[in-house]
């Protein structure tokens, strides 16, 4: 375990030293939750429960879309409420998790301080005025902070929490794969004999409905190569969380390195943009991309945006998404490249592709 772990567990503890019995505490994630937020949010209530012995409700704004952290709510019991649902006010404490003040992406109201925020990307500005934070870069998923709490604190994980906090390490590092540390396989390793394996595969391999391959399909006719980079739009969509599920699906072809996608949820264009050029820092360039326009951060391979435009004409967005996609190509130094459509106009396959006959197994 690294060597900061016993100073940033007082943290943890020095919070709980202030509450007071019955005292109510809120959790919040960011909005549209992953399974990283869900499952740390869901470890930080437990953590509450033993050391505060808190009146704890965990919330979250937008939607549970995608639909593998739906059945991961549904299947692992983890009892969240729509932010629409609490009264913020109500609540002598709240923490963040996974997400920080004053970044756009959660439904803490712009001028609340939380009293707690326990989070692994880079800390920002308004995070320094925070009484406890917990923020730690080295870590490739805020799930492992909080599994390394309850390891050092000696509290019992259930199967439930243990599955959640498996798959939030693995989804978040793609399978201990991207951006993961030592920390991140340590308590991998260490949650795996205690999950629910079978529950796991079912969250893993949740059905998706037709739409989901709509989607896809539009993704793939809209997408451009521009020398190692790949671009593409989806329009309105019904759920965010398909946004970086296509930049994650794009930047698995052959010779890419970089992968933006960019759509349309309500009144906000949302940004996803991905990475395997590790000398690059994707969270730095999103913020550069929507600085004076909206909110966005990440760290070095992943990061998203979202700007929003409430009354803005359909032609006005079309502009807005040409700008943010040759702003995002000038600065990953693309724009000179020529733009090559993934598939021809009727969907065939580019040239080069080599052609293969159907052979059929009986």
């Amino acid at each position: 375990m690294p060597d900061e772990t016993k100073s940033q567990e007082s943290v943890l503890q020095r919070f709980f030293d202030q509450f007071r019995q019955g005292e109510s505490f809120l959790i919040l994630t960011h909005d549209h939750p992953d399974p990283d937020s869900i499952s740390s949010a869901a470890a930080l209530r437990e953590i509450a429960s033993f050391i505060g012995q808190a009146s704890t409700t965990v919330a979250y704004g937008g939607i549970i879309g995608r639909t593998e952290n739906a059945h991961m709510v549904k299947y692992l019991r983890m009892n969240l409420r729509p932010i629409d649902r609490v009264r913020i006010e109500d609540y002598n404490h709240i923490a963040l998790v996974d997400t920080q003040p004053g970044t756009g992406n959660n439904s803490l109201p712009p001028r609340r301080i939380p009293d707690l925020v326990i989070d692994h990307h880079p800390m920002i500005a308004p995070t320094r005025k925070v009484p406890f934070a917990d923020v730690r870069e080295g870590y490739g998923a805020t799930a492992s902070i909080l599994a390394e709490y309850l390891f050092k604190l000696g509290i019992q994980i259930d199967r439930n929490l243990a599955t959640a906090l498996l798959y939030g390490i693995k989804s978040e590092t793609q399978d201990l794969g991207r951006e993961a540390y030592q920390i991140d396989t340590e308590c991998y390793m260490k949650l795996f004999p205690l999950a629910n394996k079978k529950l796991l595969g079912k969250i893993v391999n949740s059905r998706v409905p037709q739409s989901y391959y709509s989607w896809i399909q539009d993704a793939i006719e809209n997408a451009q190569i521009v020398g190692n980079a790949l671009v593409t739009r989806l329009g309105e969509v019904d759920t965010p969380d398909i946004i970086p599920e296509v930049a994650d699906l794009m930047l698995r072809m052959q010779g890419m390195v970089w992968a933006f996608c960019v759509g349309q949820y309500k009144d906000a264009v949302v940004l996803s943009m991905r990475t395997t050029n590790i000398r690059k820092n994707a969270g730095s360039l999103m913020k550069r991309l929507v600085r004076g326009k909206g909110s966005g951060g990440g760290h070095g391979l992943i990061a998203g945006g979202k700007i929003d435009v409430p009354g803005l004409e359909p032609w006005q967005i079309h502009d807005l998404e040409n700008e943010l996609e040759e702003n995002f190509l000038r600065m990953i130094h693309r724009d000179d490249r020529p733009r090559v459509p993934l598939v021809g106009e009727d969907g065939e396959r580019r040239k080069g592709s080599k052609t293969r006959s159907l052979v059929l197994v009986r």
